[in-house]
């Protein structure tokens, strides 16, 4: 049964209700269900292997939601241990990066289930701290999470909100607790409010940095530089390949050519 995600507050103080239903994306959970229906039901591109990890947009449904999709189709039937999930913080400077302590976060389709014992096993590396307010009004995990819930039931969730952190840490510490059947998300979106011809500009040579495994991006090339830039040194050290699933832009949706943010999706394996 679906849970009233405004009713969650008043369940337990260590469940996070959502603070962007109804906003970024739909706030009742047969519309939600039905537009996660509509985005996810194309076939998926083909990839060489299951993905390791997913590199998706963040906004609003309306806006990036069609490309975020196509990352997420390519989960279909591929089981995953946990799923760590990584974006930049919007509401809250952070340092290094903050992790929260709450059992579960809710959506209108019901609760996911974080990874308590993986969580806590962070608190060893010194760039990570308990910050459950850089969690409480973040939109760039939480637009992910019915997307996660409707391809991988029951997989529970480490949510990490980072900071100012060097690319070289990052990836340790993705190289010390990520195996390989859990499942890397990082969410970003590339340029912000430049002109479309600008922003189509910046994002196609941001896009082929990414393709190359750049470990240098800035907040002006994408929001989620950070996380971005240690996913990618981790994934390199991988040997993981890269693949360039979607590429858009606010434009497409809105038709405003002055004041354009670009989106991406990629798949590595």
């Amino acid at each position: 049964m679906a849970l009233d995600w405004s009713d969650t507050v008043t369940l337990s103080p260590r469940i996070r209700p959502a603070a962007v239903a109804g906003y970024f994306y739909p706030g009742e959970a047969t519309e939600l269900a039905r537009e996660l229906d509509l985005m996810l039901s194309a076939e998926a591109a083909p990839l060489p292997r299951p993905p390791r990890a997913l590199i998706v947009p963040h906004a609003g449904y309306l806006y990036s939601g069609a490309i975020a999709a196509k990352a997420y189709r390519t989960l279909a039937d591929h089981p995953y241990r946990r799923v760590f999930l990584l974006g930049p913080a919007h509401t809250r400077p952070v340092e290094g990066i903050a992790r929260p302590d709450w059992s579960h976060y809710a959506t209108p389709l019901g609760q996911l289930a974080l990874d308590s014992d993986a969580l806590s096993a962070l608190d060893a590396n010194p760039w990570v701290s308990l910050d459950n307010l850089a969690h409480a009004k973040e939109h760039c995990l939480e637009v992910q999470l019915p997307f996660i819930q409707s391809t991988l039931a029951d997989c529970p969730l480490v949510p990490l909100v980072v900071g100012d952190i060097p690319a070289d840490a990052l990836a340790d510490l993705l190289a010390q607790h990520l195996a390989k059947q859990d499942l890397l998300i990082i969410s970003t979106d590339l340029s912000h409010f430049l002109t479309l011809e600008q922003a189509s500009d910046k994002d196609r040579h941001t896009v082929e940095r990414i393709l190359h495994f750049a470990q240098d991006l800035h907040g002006e090339d994408a929001c989620g530089a950070a996380p971005l830039n240690g996913a990618l040194r981790w994934a390199k050290a991988q040997k993981l390949s890269i693949q360039l699933l979607a590429k858009g832009s606010s434009a497409e949706a809105n038709g405003d050519t002055d004041r354009v943010v670009g989106y991406a999706a990629f798949a590595l394996c």
